[in-house]
């Protein structure tokens, strides 16, 4: 009898603990994960083709015409595709916190800044094509920048929600080329994401 009681308090105690895991979840939300977007087949097969070409040229260094920008991977997705931009602009051109967040528009899920309105911009309905020319011109102005990447930002059933298009810096000017820490927490299909600099930064 002693025993049934003791494990009819435990098996409480254990539907409580999991009904309260539950409950703050759902209240609080979880974090989502993001990971550096690698380049496809076709991405590198484009670039095989491109050195070939390139080691043929014998006047490549001669001809400024044959400059090629850095090649990075890009979502290998349709231009129908449309996302929503949000520009992570920080206090100042100064201030390193600052990114490009694509928020895939037909997935029902909208990533939302949690950071003050003066520090982010809103550009509706952009193709991927479209989204990489505004952030190299967003980029651009700022010459301590010398690169920027993608990441994927996955949703809570691992579907892809976005990406994130993050800069790299001048490292000895900064202490790391990658400065950020760029976190998604998602509550009942909004995304709060924000955005810090690395400890020691």
């Amino acid at each position: 009898m002693y025993h049934r009681c003791m494990l009819r308090k435990f098996l409480i105690t254990l539907a409580l603990a999991i009904a309260v895991a539950v409950l703050s979840s759902c209240a609080f939300g979880f974090y989502l994960k993001s990971e550096e977007l690698v380049f496809s087949q076709a991405q590198k097969d484009d670039i095989k083709a491109m050195e070939e070409k390139k080691a043929e040229d014998k006047e490549g260094k001669k001809n400024n015409n044959n400059y090629r920008p850095p090649v990075r991977p890009v979502p290998q997705i349709s231009e129908d595709t449309l996302f929503t931009l949000i520009y992570l602009l920080g206090r100042d051109r100064h201030d390193k916190r600052r990114a490009v967040i694509l928020d895939l528009e037909e997935d029902g899920i909208e990533i939302i800044p949690t950071v003050p309105d003066f520090e982010y911009e809103i550009l509706q309905s952009v193709s991927v094509a479209e989204a990489i020319y505004e952030t190299e011109i967003f980029f651009g102005h700022q010459d301590v920048i010398t690169n920027y990447y993608f990441k994927t930002v996955f949703g809570p059933n691992g579907n892809i929600i976005g990406y994130e298009i993050r800069p790299t810096y001048v490292e000895s000017l900064y202490g790391s080329f990658d400065p950020l820490e760029i976190k998604y927490k998602y509550n009942r299909r909004r995304v709060s994401v924000s955005i810090g600099l690395k400890k020691g930064l």
